[in-house]
Order: C-alpha cells, then sequence, then structure tokens
C-alpha cells in the first residue's frame, strides 16, 4: 500500500488499525505522503507483531520522532528524509540559478528570486550593488 494522499481532516489516521488488518502478511506500507494519515502506534504494532512484511517511511506523525520512537527499532522498516525533488534535474537548476544570482550581484543587478524583499531597500545593499554595477569593488 503507498499512501500518498494530502492530510486533511478526513485523512487523518486513515491508515488504522482496521486498515493495517485488512493487508497481506507480504504488503509492505509506504508513506510518502504525510505522517497522520497512518496510525503511527497502530503501525509499529502491525510491524513488531509481523502482521505485515515491513514499511517505508519517510514521514512521521510526529516530526521529528523521538530517538526513542520504537518504530526506529524495528528491523522491518526503511526510513528516509522527506526530499520532495532530489533529482538531477533539481540540482542542475537550482545549481544554475544560485550561480546566475550570484553573477547578477556581482553585476550590479537584484537576483530574479529574493526570498527577503524588504532587504532591498537597504541602503547598504543599494550602495553595495552601485558600487559592482560600477565595478568600485574594493575601494
Amino acid at each position: 500500500m503507498c499512501v500518498t494522499a494530502p492530510l486533511t481532516e478526513e485523512t487523518r489516521h486513515l491508515v488504522d488499525a482496521g486498515r493495517l488488518a485488512l493487508m497481506k502478511p507480504s504488503a509492505y506500507l509506504v508513506n510518502v505522503a504525510r505522517g497522520p494519515i497512518v496510525d503511527q502506534r497502530a503501525l509499529t504494532e502491525a510491524l513488531r507483531e509481523r502482521r505485515i512484511a515491513g514499511a517505508a517511511l519517510d514521514v512521521f506523525e510526529q516530526e521529528p520522532p523521538n530517538p526513542d520512537d520504537p518504530l526506529l527499532a524495528l528491523d522491518n522498516v526503511i526510513l528516509a528524509p522527506h526530499a520532495v525533488c532530489l533529482t538531477d534535474e533539481w540540482a542542475l537548476t537550482t545549481g544554475r540559478s544560485a550561480c546566475t544570482a550570484a553573477l547578477g550581484v556581482a553585476g550590479g543587478r537584484v537576483p530574479r528570486y529574493v526570498v527577503n524583499r524588504e532587504a532591498l531597500e537597504r541602503p547598504a545593499l543599494q550602495e553595495k550593488l552601485r558600487r559592482y554595477a560600477t565595478r568600485e569593488v574594493g575601494e
């Protein structure tokens, strides 16, 4: 079973003890959606008692999970970080965007993607961009 639903009031604990009981002993649960969709206590019990074969999770009911969470000690669970888009294309695009922004600032231009737009109004930044644009850097 692969969980990919959004977390809403209707999907909270959607995968509960009852639904886990419907799974075959050879089944695996994969949750790549949101942790609270799965009742983690019920999942831990099902895994501990080998009522299902295993689980693969990159989300938890409580984020981050407690280091002493019994789920973390089970040998039939694969845990991974919740990383939405770690792909070659993402790395290339992100790297290219960062380099373009750095070169833009070095040329005295405001980068295309600025999170804190209020920072653009600071006199010190305005002066620095002016100096970069006129190549007065280091003076």
